[in-house]
């Protein structure tokens, strides 16, 4: 006895065949239901024309051959009706009169037709009827009683085979009389018509399939063209395009649509991979960066590690010299951790204070610090915008660019070298920004200001320029590392620059010397402009009777004695010499007591009191 789940099986296998049955009419149809859809559309549309033209040529050829037929046949009619009253008031049997031959031809020649067929229905005397003249006689055995005309065969004795149109009337004496006229000439009309219709109606099919083919070829090149187009697009090439055609046809919209679909995949295939690439370039930066983290984290670690070491053992006798060199790797570390801190919170796009920022005063103080570190140096400041440099920004930020910059240069330039900071505007280059853009008050967009620091040491190798800016790069890993930086001064700079929507640039050549060109937006306050032109007159008088600057006009020198150092221009990507050194507060208070007062007024240029320390 079969169980329930026997019976919901075969139900459930019964129902799954009815499906499959169901799909087989259109498992192999790429368009079920649509005429011709295996056919390339080209041959398709050829067809279908092909076929309508055909089907209008037969409707076309059937209705013009029935109504010449009827036009003949009517006429035939016409010329049997008029023979009729003729010939029914001369009939009678053939048997009560004796006619010759010449007296009936002279019969018929009184009437309207010799081609008439007449006789009357059950004369015995028909077969001798002197009217049958002709080799062919008409069939008209069915005609025993009046009819309207009506078309009949031959008889099968007769020499043509051309149908007749008879027609039976009732004579005076009661007799059914039968006449028939042949359709001999109506016959060859028509089959010279038809045969012409044809010749005529082929040769129309034949030109219009040719006239057919090369149009539709023609109408279609462009979705040839949007078939080669998509076949390069699918081998890797989105930036091809479909030719822009008409946009009144629907071929043309088809171009228009097919270039904006083209254009958004490309921009979100580009935005991919640029996405992938930027993944794979973060992925790779943060595992080199860690490396580098831990190795730079290491040494210092080590050292520490080995002085406790030392300390615990007992085999010092000068501890304190072990806590400072301990002091002193912590301060590395703390600084390697700062630093890191800094392009993390520049990474994360944290907000940063957007003020008007004095580039002028900025230079100058950042020589004053680096008068302070490195004494006996020489940097100058030198203001070629004729007004006050100024931008929107974070100013410690700032003073922190300038700041590591020019420590750099003095640190690895040479002990001979000398460092230049010039301001100049650069118009055309940007923007600018405006008072509505971060700061407050009336400005407007003036362009670019470039704020270059440059110095004449030795240069840096052409293949270290490129990766300067790098994370943890260094040109001389053993003098970075004696001299306490982290490797990432330089990425900071550049991160600082672009958070403030800027740019920075290198150049250097072996030599000659490195410049660092920076591109900032500039900022417009009218009332700057004019505070700094009565402040030039100021400066223009108190030249009077001074001691002038050098004889090639540069401003801002500030000299002091020599560092020491070997003259070997090693730029590497650290910071300054430290958080202080790129402070502007951070200098000595002896020497804070001596700076000018015009290093605080931020239209200042110089001192006002010292012409050496600016220029014309």
């Amino acid at each position: 006895m079969a169980s329930p789940s026997d019976g919901r099986a075969w139900k459930l296998g019964r129902e799954k065949t009815t499906r499959d049955r169901a799909s087989w009419g259109t498992r192999d149809k790429p368009y079920p239901g649509v005429f011709l859809s295996h056919y390339p559309l080209r041959v398709s549309l050829v067809l279908v024309i092909a076929v309508l033209t055909a089907l209008g040529l037969t409707v076309s050829g059937t209705v013009i051959t029935g109504m010449t037929q009827r036009f003949l046949t009517d006429r035939v009619d016409e010329e049997l009706s008029s023979n009729q009253k003729f010939a029914t008031e001369q009939t009678r049997s053939s048997c009560d009169r004796e006619l010759s031959a010449n007296d009936y031809l002279d019969l018929l020649g009184n009437g309207p037709s010799t081609d008439m067929y007449w006789q009357i229905v059950g004369d015995p005397c028909a077969d001798e009827s002197p009217n049958n003249i002709n080799d062919s006689k008409p069939d008209v055995s069915a005609l025993d009683k009046p009819t309207s005309p009506v078309t009949v065969p031959p008889t099968s004795d007769s020499a043509s085979s051309s149908s007749w149109r008879a027609a039976a009337v009732v004579n005076d004496e009661g007799e059914v009389v039968v006449f028939a006229l042949p359709m001999d000439s109506e016959t060859k009309i028509m089959n010279q018509m038809t045969t012409m219709l044809v010749t005529i109606s082929l040769l129309i099919l034949a030109v219009l399939i040719g006239a057919s083919m090369f149009l539709v070829r023609r109408a279609l090149q462009p979705l040839y063209h949007v078939e080669q187009t998509a076949g390069r697009i699918a081998r890797g090439h989105l930036d091809q395009r479909v030719p822009n055609w008409s946009p009144r046809t629907e071929v043309g919209r088809l171009s228009v649509a097919l270039n904006r679909m083209l254009a958004q995949i490309q921009g979100a295939f580009i935005a991919v991979n640029e996405s992938e690439r930027q993944a794979r370039e973060a992925e790779s930066s943060m595992r080199r960066f860690i490396g580098d983290a831990s190795h730079e984290l290491r040494t210092p670690l080590t050292s520490v590690r080995g002085y406790a070491d030392l300390y615990r053992s007992g085999a010092t006798n000068d501890p304190d010299m072990v806590v400072d060199r301990i002091s002193d790797e912590a301060g590395r570390m703390s600084l390697l951790v700062e630093d890191l801190l800094t392009l993390v919170r520049m990474d994360e796009g944290r907000p940063m204070r957007e003020d008007p920022v004095d580039l002028l005063e900025l230079s100058l103080s950042a020589a004053e610090n680096a008068r302070a570190g490195f004494p006996g140096r020489v940097v100058r400041v030198q203001n070629d915008t004729r007004s006050v440099p100024v931008t929107v920004g974070d100013s410690a930020r700032l003073h922190q660019v300038v700041g590591n910059l020019v420590t750099n240069a003095l640190r690895h330039a040479g002990e001979d070298a000398t460092v230049d900071i010039r301001l100049s505007r650069v118009d055309g280059e940007g923007d600018g920004i405006s008072a509505a853009d971060g700061a407050s008050g009336d400005g407007e967009s003036v362009g670019m200001i470039a704020l270059d620091i440059s110095d004449d040491g030795t240069g840096i190798a052409p293949k270290d320029v490129p990766h300067l800016f790098e994370r943890f790069y260094r040109a001389d890993v053993s003098r970075s590392r004696a001299s306490g930086g982290s490797g990432l001064g330089l990425s900071i700079v550049q991160r600082l620059v672009e958070r403030h929507n800027g740019t920075i640039t290198v150049e250097s050549e072996l030599g000659e010397g490195t410049t660092f060109h920076i591109r900032l937006p500039a900022w417009k306050d009218e009332g700057l402009d004019e505070s700094f032109d009565d402040f030039e007159g100021e400066i223009d008088g108190g030249l009077e009777g001074a001691e002038g600057p050098e004889e090639d006009g540069e401003a801002g020198e500030i000299d002091g004695e020599i560092a020491e150092g070997d003259g070997q221009d090693v730029v590497d990507n650290d910071e300054a010499d430290s958080a202080s050194s790129s402070d502007p507060d951070s200098s000595d208070s002896s020497d804070s007591e001596e700076k000018p007062s015009a290093w605080t007024d931020k239209r200042a240029w110089g001192d006002r009191r010292n012409p050496d320390s600016w220029g014309r």
